[in-house]
């Protein structure tokens, strides 16, 4: 009776046993995939192009806890861990049976020392879920844990998912943050010291804490235990054993890099989304350095001129990456508002958004750079520009006009666009918040309207990309650069890259592009560069001593109304650089002009870049319909054959407004009288070269004081059949044939339209016809004023030598 009840006994156990052990198989079958990453928020690190730590910003949890994907940990730092931790990581399940027997005897039986024989994936499940594995259920959730953790990861996840949980002293956690504090470099490019002091301190971080030096005897002596360990498997590594007796060295969570902090700020603004891991942006940190010493000791040394404050930024325009970025001189000083990123803010440009204007003009076909414009007064409705020195030079070249400056030829050029206006290419060009086009009328062409420097930096590199408008690039388009611990389908970055990753491809900046964002011809863009190449360098200690260079510099200054921002923007090598000086509060300064405030420090900072070697120049003119041709230097068009002086020109041939010279020409002279021959007599007349400017251009010389030799008039012998066909007809520019004249009723006997023209340099006087009707006579440079009649009327001009020309003009009459 007894054997029959032991054996049912026995039975009944076996099931028991069976039915556990199935349920246990059961549950590690079914059991539920953990979480094991990403329960915790992660830090993010920002890195220049030459992954050079720039900040690393700590998790929501006050920790620094870096995403490192497995791949980029060294392959000694895992082996290492492993040799310390967990020697048996490849062949166990999750839980060492073995160690776990002999740490319960030790702990519970023996009740000596306190033993875990804890796996890493048993550290990985504490880590994880925050259990207190000191009591024997604390240690089986462990236990359950780690093979919930290994059903469902492979050894490389949960390898990964621990070496980026380990804590490693202080608020540290992860050898990603580990390395980067502790070295200043990535875990990828952790020596085999460094990979063995880190692998101790998972173990005891409190005890073990690098940065306490009652941990680094302790750190120092396991640390060549573990390396005499280390050496049975890798005799190889022998040459480590002299740096590994040198005293441990490490810096703390204090030394970390706070460094391009305007940057930072300006790219976590750009992606406010932008999820944790490890960036690489296209900042270079030499450069950046560059810039801030640079406008540091200029700030510095020009404070008692009132310059407190400035601004840079220094864009490569081949790969469109802002390399450096200075936001302010001092991003932690309080007076001048450091914090504020002078580079996104909006101010008035100044002048300059000229070039723009003088590119559009090429493109259109009013002017070549040698083109002469008028630099005189002229009213637009209620608008009169006036130049800085309020005065006038006259007709100046186009290219004398864009380097001084001069504010009436630039509007006026504006007004004369008539198919793409500056607006539109800045609304085109990326210009944000503009106002109505209506709003700013010509006044736009003087700054009227606000850019930020970002914004300027891009059209001017537009010039320099041969018109070919892009963005600019503020983190690296190589994905591969980014390490993330969370999935990049369809986020906001995968969608920059998306859009960047062609963005420069096979583009060097010294060839056309394609005519994608396309702004202005290649040939316009190239022209205006040449243009702004003319303007000289100024020197700091001299504001009005100008010196040249070896290598070009294309550039413009600007100064915004009431002197309240001073600008120099250009293009130098592969790079734009713009730089502002001013006050964030708006406040104006007599100092604040572009070429004494800004333009030295403009210079010293390309100075100081092509002392290094990176300014070398590589536009060309090469595949562009662009020709090189002798030029009339006075006048700017093709020399005919009395043109005294030449010089080489640029124009685009089939666009550029350009004609044979009629300027200089050769008459007869009485030699008695000094009079104007009709007939050459080799006895009685001589040869000679006079300049027949029309009279509009004879006037602005004169107010200019500009003095042009007058051709005499001719003897009184000469026949007017004679003189009326030589030279030139008068030129009727009002009224215009074009325009339909309106007045009113009530004020038809008091309005007056003015007819003006145009003559030669031998006119000297005008007559005036209405329908082959005399209506007067004036000097060839006074306007005749005509009571309008209603209807359409022949008017017709004649000077005083028999030249003549017409037009139409049509007046209507409203109530």
């Amino acid at each position: 009776m007894s054997s029959r009840l032991n054996r049912k006994g026995f039975l009944l156990f076996r099931k028991a046993v069976l039915i556990a052990a199935l349920f246990m198989v059961l549950l590690y079958l079914f059991i539920p995939k953990p979480d094991i990453t990403q329960h915790v928020s992660y830090s993010t690190a920002f890195y220049d192009n030459d992954e050079k730590l720039l900040r690393l910003n700590l998790a929501t949890d006050d920790r620094y806890r870096l995403w490192t994907p497995i791949d980029k940990i060294p392959l000694d730092i895992q082996e290492a861990t492993l040799l310390y931790e967990d020697q048996y990581f490849y062949q166990h399940i999750g839980i060492n049976f073995v160690a776990l027997t002999k740490a319960f005897y030790t702990s519970y039986i023996k009740r000596s020392r306190r033993v875990g024989a804890s796996t890493i994936t048993m550290q990985l499940a504490r880590l994880r879920y925050g259990m207190n594995t000191h009591v024997i259920v604390g240690k089986l959730e462990q236990i359950f844990r780690a093979l919930q953790i290994e059903r469902h990861y492979s050894k490389k996840q949960i390898l990964e998912a621990y070496f980026n949980l380990a804590p490693y002293g202080s608020n540290i956690e992860g050898v990603g943050a580990a390395s980067l504090i502790y070295f200043d470099k990535p875990a990828s490019k952790l020596n085999l010291p460094e990979s063995l002091l880190l692998s101790l301190i998972p173990q005891n971080p409190t005890k073990r804490n690098p940065i306490k030096k009652t941990a680094k005897p302790v750190l120092l002596d396991t640390r060549q235990k573990l390396f005499n360990r280390w050496l049975e498997s890798h005799p190889e590594d022998a040459d480590w054993a002299s740096a590994m007796q040198l005293p441990i060295s490490v810096q703390s969570t204090s030394d970390l890099p706070f460094l391009a902090p305007h940057f930072i700020n300006h790219l976590r603004s750009e992606y406010p989304n932008l999820k944790s891991g490890q960036y690489k942006t296209s900042i270079n940190l030499n450069l950046q350095k560059l810039l801030e010493r640079h406008a540091q000791s200029y700030i510095q040394r020009r404070d008692r001129d009132g310059l407190n404050n400035t601004s840079a930024l220094l864009l490569n325009y081949k790969t469109m990456e802002v390399v450096a970025e200075l936001g302010s001189v001092d991003f932690f000083n309080r007076k001048i508002s450091g914090q504020v990123n002078g580079t996104l803010a909006k101010r008035s440009p100044g002048s300059t958004l000229k070039p723009f204007i003088y590119g559009l003009a090429i493109d259109e076909g009013l002017i070549h750079p040698l083109s002469l414009v008028k630099d005189a007064a002229r009213r637009y409705g209620a608008y009169t520009p006036e130049n800085y020195d309020q005065g006038f030079l006259g007709p100046i070249t186009a290219t004398e006009s864009l380097v001084l400056s001069r504010n009436v030829p630039a509007v006026n050029l504006m007004y004369e666009l008539k198919k793409i206006g500056l607006y539109d290419l800045l609304v085109a060009g990326g210009v944000k918040d503009l106002k109505p086009k209506e709003f700013y009328g010509l006044a736009l062409a003087l700054g009227g309207n606000e850019v930020t420097m970002l914004e300027l930096v891009r059209l001017y590199a537009m010039l320099a990309n041969f018109g070919v408008y892009k963005e600019e690039v503020i983190l690296t388009p190589d994905p591969s650069a980014v390490v993330s611990n969370q999935s990049t389908t369809e986020t906001e970055i995968d969608q920059y890259f998306l859009s960047n990753a062609n963005n420069n491809n096979n583009n060097n900046g010294s060839e056309p592009t394609s005519d994608e964002n396309r702004l202005l011809s290649p040939e316009a863009a190239y022209l205006t560069l040449q243009m702004l190449k003319q303007n000289t360098a100024v020197d700091e200690m001299e504001f009005q001593k100008e010196t040249r260079q070896e290598y070009p510099v294309y550039w413009k200054t600007g100064t915004s109304f009431a002197f309240r921002d001073a600008w120099s923007v250009g293009v130098a090598g592969p790079y734009v650089l713009a730089v502002w000086v001013g006050n964030f509060t708006g406040e104006g300064h007599p100092s604040f002009i572009g070429g004494t405030a800004a333009g030295p420090l403009f210079f010293e900072i390309i100075r100081s870049l092509e002392s290094y070697g990176l300014i070398k120049d590589n536009l060309s003119a090469d595949g562009l319909n662009i020709t090189d041709v002798d030029i009339c230097s006075s006048t700017g068009d093709l020399p005919n054959l009395h043109c005294p002086k030449t010089k080489k020109g640029l124009f685009i041939p089939g666009k550029s407004p350009i004609k044979i010279s009629d300027v200089h020409r050769e008459i007869y002279i009485d030699k008695k009288t000094g009079l104007r021959a009709c007939r050459f007599d080799a006895a009685i007349t001589k040869k000679d070269v006079y300049e027949f400017w029309p009279s509009d251009l004879v006037t602005l010389f004169r107010q200019a004081g500009v003095v042009k030799r007058q051709p005499p008039i001719y003897l009184e012998s000469c026949d007017i059949n004679e003189t009326g066909t030589r030279g030139l007809a008068p030129t009727i520019t009002s009224p215009s044939s074009l325009i339909s004249y309106t007045v009113r009723a009530s004020k038809l006997k008091d309005e007056v339209l003015p007819f003006i023209a145009t003559t030669d340099s031998d006119s000297h006087s005008l007559f005036w016809f209405i329908d082959n009707r005399f209506v007067g006579k004036v000097a060839r440079d006074k306007p005749f004023f005509w009571h309008p009649e209603v209807g359409t009327f022949d008017v017709k001009v004649v000077d005083d030598l028999g030249r003549g020309s017409s037009t139409k003009v049509r007046v209507n009459l409203i109530q």
